[in-house]
């Protein structure tokens, strides 16, 4: 049944390229013979041969076409789904000196407008800053003591809100969510009769009759936002400690992972099978290298963002050369399990740029981390570029020592001793 099933479905696609092939290849050759004359006809037929070869080729490399059908749909889902521009629940701190129901009540009106997510009781204003040092949080919201009867008398109660701007979008939105919050509250709370407790003052502004009075109408809260880390919110302060992160993983990935295929295809790769070198040596050996390189890169894009950029250097150089080189690590053994499985460059540079894009997208170099979905948060802490990202910034920008990077530091460290068993044990598959 399926043999005679089948038979007319492909004798009906063969009389439809034949039916095409009529229609298309007059119309070309005359074209051709207008444009390139008689000599026209062999070469059409030359092309078309060698067209054919490239074809059969190209439908027999798996991966190739794996790339050209896969790819696309999954960096659409992926990326369609997970980049988002728009803040929210940003990590925060409270520290409520008043404790009473009206301050309490002001932290569920931030929490609902979905930008704050409160994840930490603090007791001062010290241990806010040093939360926000640390990256635990990323705002702090400072309730003074007299609050509620700030905010009762209609005095104007201010709240001191603490922000890592070291993210100008993340910096922008809060301060908008903020300001948002304040105007709808005082809106609704304000008093416009003339008689009950407002005041007049002397506008700036004189007419021909004189002065002219202007109302002063209470305001029932205020938010005093102070920027930590990057008070002018400078995007180069942003970008420039990531991108380091985005040159190594370029770099570090793709010619690592050309290491193995390229004594494949120079034909010395039987001669480094024969030596009596292990195979943990030979990948260690690899690595070495490909380690100086990196730290010098690290050195032109530090000295570069300091003297071109102005970027601010807050912490301990020392404690950015030691994370840089467990991050360098990773990307290594990464470069090295992608040369492991691949038996030619170019599908070597095609995988490698299969996990360049995600990186950099899921890592929070280009769009806030907190922005994006769950699922994609988790893909995003998978990748080594996204913990260095964040011991980066800590380190140049809030001045935090390394021992408060522990947590990126061992996860970067995992991803290393993870890549580095897998490159080794698909070497020895491979020799085999």
């Amino acid at each position: 049944m399926s043999s005679s099933a089948g038979s007319p479905r492909r004798n009906w696609s063969r009389q439809l390229v034949t039916h095409l092939r009529s229609l298309v290849r007059p119309v070309i050759d005359t074209v051709g013979k207008a444009l390139f004359g008689k000599h026209f006809a062999p070469t059409r037929r030359r092309v078309a041969a060698v067209a054919r070869k490239e074809l059969r080729q190209l439908l027999r490399d798996r991966l190739t076409m794996g790339f050209v059908a896969g790819v696309p749909a999954v960096q659409l889902l992926l990326f369609g789904y997970a980049i988002n521009q728009d803040v929210r629940h940003v990590a925060t701190g409270v520290v409520d000196h008043s404790n009473s129901s009206v301050s309490r009540h002001l932290i569920g009106q931030l929490e609902a407008t979905q930008t704050f997510r409160v994840t930490e009781r603090l007791a001062s204003e010290d241990h806010a800053r040093r939360m926000l040092e640390r990256g635990v949080i990323q705002a702090a919201v400072v309730v003074p003591p007299d609050y509620t009867r700030a905010y009762y008398r209609g005095r104007g109660a201010e709240i001191l809100l603490l922000v890592d701007a070291t993210d100008p979008i993340l910096a922008r939105a809060v301060k908008a969510s903020a300001n948002g919050l304040m105007e709808q509250h005082n809106r609704r709370l304000q008093t416009f009769e003339v008689g009950s407790g407002g005041a007049r003052r002397i506008s700036a502004e004189r007419t021909s009759f004189g002065a002219e009075p202007e109302l002063i109408r209470q305001k029932f809260l205020r938010f005093a936002v102070l920027n930590l880390y990057n008070p002018e919110l400078r995007t180069p302060v942003f970008v420039v400690p990531a991108l380091l992160g985005v040159i190594l993983t370029t770099t570090m990935i793709l010619m690592t992972s050309l290491a193995i295929v390229r004594e494949r295809e120079r034909g010395s790769f039987e001669f480094l099978i024969a030596t009596p070198v292990r195979r943990t040596e030979l990948m260690a050996g690899k690595l070495l290298p490909y380690i100086g390189i990196g730290f010098i890169q690290i050195v032109i894009v530090v000295f570069c963002g300091l003297v071109l950029f102005r970027v601010p250097v807050h912490g301990r150089l020392v404690d950015l050369a030691l994370a840089s080189l467990v991050f360098i690590a990773a990307n290594l053994t990464l470069g090295l399990v992608i040369s492991s499985i691949t038996k030619s460059q170019f599908q070597a540079t095609q995988l490698s740029f299969f996990f360049f894009l995600p990186s950099v997208l899921l890592s929070g170099f280009m769009f806030p981390f907190d922005a994006m979905p769950r699922p994609a948060q988790w893909l995003g802490e998978l990748l080594p570029l996204t913990h260095f990202i964040r011991a980066s910034r800590g380190i140049l920008l809030r001045g935090s020592p390394l021992l408060d990077q522990a947590g990126e530091i061992a996860a970067m460290l995992l991803f290393c001793a993870v890549g580095f068993f897998a490159a080794t044990r698909l070497f020895t598959k491979q020799l085999d």
